[in-house]
């Protein structure tokens, strides 16, 4: 389920990703669901800013690897980077007020916003390589071109965690002690100032950083639509669904 609250007099809309007994994890319809919600705030003229955050403690898992996937990469394509695309190249600015646990294609979709911001205690979970895949939904991507530090590359190639400390040490965010409040704070000053400049400078910022993602996310489709066929990601998901270690073979 995805919530959306819209403030008039501060011109920003909060979209809350709300499955919090899942901690927030994207099933099919959540999806969906979110890519129409974001469609819809950003065809809104009365709308400067979307605040992106989660109910509960976590600000999104990933996908919700119970349901089977028989096309990797053509949900890639169709179900998860819209997401990004739709916050990257809209005429609005996106902050993220990540307020827990956060984790794979989830830290694609905080780094696709403009700002963020996050609680000290926040953990983010790279989990792909758990399931035999490797990073997507921009994960990779977003980590290499904003962080310049070798553990940020581990991340992107090996997987594993890291903290919300961290991540601000990278350049990747803010740690804050209430990452709504402060993002409504920044969504209240942007409605008060000259948003023209702003999105002026959000295109900037695409033509240097982004000028090259959808050829990215292209890419990313397609070698995770391979990864998706391998006996590892087979293994990957049934050892995770049973909670116990995968056995890859490398194949």
């Amino acid at each position: 389920m995805i919530r959306v609250e819209n403030n008039e007099e501060g011109k920003y809309s909060i979209i809350t990703i709300s499955r919090p007994e899942k901690l927030n994890a994207l099933n099919l319809q959540t999806r969906l669901e979110l890519i129409q919600r974001l469609k819809e705030v950003n065809a809104n003229p009365n709308v400067r800013t979307v605040i992106v955050t989660g109910e509960g403690r976590a600000f999104c898992v990933g996908a919700d690897v119970s349901e089977t996937v028989e096309d990797v990469a053509s949900d890639l394509r169709q179900t998860f980077q819209p997401i990004i695309k739709e916050m990257r190249f809209s005429n609005k600015i996106y902050i993220a007020a990540i307020n827990g646990v956060t984790a794979g294609a989830c830290i694609g979709i905080a780094l696709a916003a403009d700002f963020r911001y996050a609680k000290k205690d926040v953990r983010f979970v790279t989990a792909f390589q758990r399931l035999g895949l490797t990073s997507d939904t921009g994960v990779a991507y977003f980590l290499l071109k904003l962080a310049k530090d070798q553990r940020a590359y581990e991340m992107a190639v090996l997987g594993g965690e890291f903290s919300a400390e961290e991540a601000e040490k990278w350049g990747l965010l803010r740690v804050v002690e209430d990452p709504l409040q402060e993002a409504k704070m920044l969504a209240n000053t942007i409605a008060k100032g000259p948003f023209q400049s702003y999105l002026a400078g959000k295109r900037q910022a695409n033509l240097v950083l982004y000028s090259d993602l959808e050829k990215f996310l292209e890419y990313e489709a397609s070698i995770q639509g391979y990864l998706g066929t391998t006996e590892d990601f087979k293994e990957g998901v049934t050892s995770f669904r049973e909670k116990r270690e995968p056995k890859f073979k490398g194949v």
